[in-house]
């Protein structure tokens, strides 16, 4: 029988801990709680061997960032997802200096929390169980095999990729090319949520009611929903450790990879940090 994945949930507003302990439970979690800092410091320290700490920023008394140095301390190979309502470059930043795994926006929707957990329990198994060569450019780590989307293409095509019950990485924006493979613009979530609020605008639509309803999505291509701003970018040849740095600073899990102006693939920080987290400063 395969092993539960073990997480600890720490956050002061009890009810949500609650509420989502009780989701995870059922989804197959094995999940302890903490309402502060300090009780997810003593958890750890009782021998709590946890595999995940989900863990709220803004906390009373130790706050998440502090609780996650302690953790660290504690135990470096346990990954740690942050979770906050108010998200901003240097708070990203400041938390993925210090070790955190990822981080997202309160409220998050379960179906994205339940894959970044699962993702991050794939990278602690990776570093108990190191590959024996090192890898230093993006090239040696570009993921080649990704849906390419054209402007033309109807809003769905996107929809199909963000959709986390049919793929095992979360995915925050698509990337849009050319017919030369050469990037125009993006697409996120939001965008598609924003459009969906706009065509039913007696409805109260959430990313996770719109996912299950797609009808509800205008009859757009997403050429007409992409922004034009161009994301940024790796280079075949960046080393792992400056793209790693480029994305702490812009606060960006996943970019597109290019050479020659044309999209190669994409690059995650989830596979560039078990080469190069102990370089990042």
């Amino acid at each position: 029988m395969k092993e539960k994945i073990r997480v600890l949930l720490v956050d002061d507003e009890e009810q949500f801990v609650i509420n989502m302990a009780r989701i995870l439970k059922v989804k197959g979690f094995d999940v302890s709680t903490a309402f502060n800092g300090y009780e997810a410091v003593d958890a750890i320290e009782s021998g709590g061997a946890f595999d995940v700490v989900v863990l709220d920023v803004k906390m009373p008394g130790m706050d998440g960032v502090k609780t996650l140095e302690e953790i660290k301390r504690r135990l470096p190979d346990t990954q740690v997802i942050m979770l906050t309502g108010h998200a901003t470059v240097s708070s990203g930043t400041q938390a993925m200096r210090k070790g955190a795994y990822n981080y997202l926006m309160k409220p998050c929707d379960i179906e994205d929390l339940t894959e970044k957990i699962k993702e991050a329990h794939e990278v602690e198994s990776i570093k108990l169980h190191p590959v024996l060569w090192i890898r230093q450019s993006v090239k040696e780590v570009t993921l080649r095999s990704f849906k390419k989307l054209k402007p033309g293409d109807p809003v769905i095509n996107a929809m199909k990729i963000f959709d986390t019950k049919t793929r095992k990485m979360v995915v925050e924006e698509v990337y849009i090319q050319d017919h030369e493979d050469r990037l125009m613009g993006i697409v996120t979530k939001r965008d598609l949520l924003n459009e969906a609020r706009n065509a039913n605008p007696e409805l109260s639509l959430d990313w996770k009611q719109v996912m299950a309803n797609p009808e509800l999505l205008p009859p757009l291509t997403l050429g007409q929903v992409m922004r034009p701003d161009r994301p940024i970018t790796a280079g075949t040849e960046e080393s792992l450790t400056k793209t790693a740095q480029r994305m702490i600073k812009n606060n960006v899990r996943c970019m597109p990879v290019v050479k020659d102006g044309k999209v190669h693939g994409i690059v995650r920080m989830q596979d560039i940090l078990q080469y190069v987290e102990h370089e990042i400063e």
